[in-house]
């Protein structure tokens, strides 16, 4: 067989006669003489489609209510930063590659809006809302066989057994408890500590790299980013305040409860089927 002629896969005319406009929130341009920061920066500018990404994926395959419950904050903030836009109407810096004639509004930032949102909620988070997700939520309990995964009595039970298995492991290892390995405890109280301060300054360098990298690739002034970070760091203490309120924790409890026993449900049939499956094998 022949094969096709170059003019018969040339592009449409249709095509060809439409203005094409990159998608703002995933096209991203930096001078290619900076070979180090430039790129880096860029790569800092796409912290909301990847947030975004992060996030729904966290819902979805692992049932996680507290990043669905960030997840629809971020699309606020996004709802209101794209409201303003309109209202404000003030246009974004000269670019060497913007189209003639195309006005893109930029007061104020929509990125610097979404990564201080989001920097706001998680260090108020971590700081406060971490212990009440830990006893209130089942996903996020120790243990999640027990109901009443908050009682003070069986945590501190949990907490003993876990500190007597450590000891005793300690004495097999070493022959000596409480000299050269610190208790359990202590070392739960270091790793809380670690990781809080680590999600904390993963979060404020983010957010101070993904707002100076809008500066530095042109794609806003330092005003628009300014407005964008103070409104997202209102709206992301605003979404905390709304999550400690009595509602919205009761939402979460249930949500997370009911996903939780549908979950429990589902691998108590996969088992039940595989073990049926299993047995109709074994008697072939």
């Amino acid at each position: 067989k022949r094969r096709p002629n170059a003019k018969h896969l040339s592009t449409p005319s249709l095509m060809t006669q439409q203005l094409w406009k990159p998608f703002s929130l995933t096209h991203v341009t930096y001078p290619a003489q900076q070979s180090l920061h430039a790129p880096l920066l860029a790569l800092l500018s796409l912290t909301p489609p990847f947030g975004v990404c992060a996030l729904a994926a966290a819902s979805v395959l692992y049932k996680d209510v507290i990043a669905a419950y960030l997840l629809i904050g971020t699309l606020f903030s996004a709802i209101v930063t794209s409201i303003l836009k309109r209202l404000l109407r003030q246009p974004r810096p000269e670019r060497y590659d913007n189209n003639e004639g195309d006005v893109e509004y930029g007061m104020p930032s929509n990125h610097s809006c979404f990564v201080w949102f989001g920097a706001t909620f998680v260090i108020l988070y971590v700081l406060r809302g971490a212990v009440w997700a830990a006893t209130s939520l089942p996903s996020y309990s120790y243990s999640s066989s027990s109901k009443n995964n908050s009682s003070i009595s069986s945590n501190e039970s949990e907490n003993k057994n876990r500190e007597s298995s450590w000891r005793s492991i300690n004495k097999h290892v070493n022959g000596n408890v409480t000299d050269l390995l610190p208790s359990f405890a202590t070392l739960a109280k270091l790793w809380y500590n670690l990781h809080t301060g680590f999600a904390i300054f993963i979060s404020l360098s983010i957010a101070v790299g993904c707002a100076y990298s809008r500066i530095y690739l042109g794609y806003h002034t330092t005003m628009q980013v300014y407005v964008g970070s103070s409104i997202g760091s209102l709206l992301g203490i605003l979404w905390y305040w709304l999550f400690e309120t009595e509602m919205v924790q009761g939402l979460l409890i249930w949500l997370d409860t009911s996903l939780n026993e549908l979950e429990r449900a589902k691998r108590a049939m996969m088992c039940l089927e595989d073990s049926t499956t299993t047995n109709g094998t074994k008697r072939d």
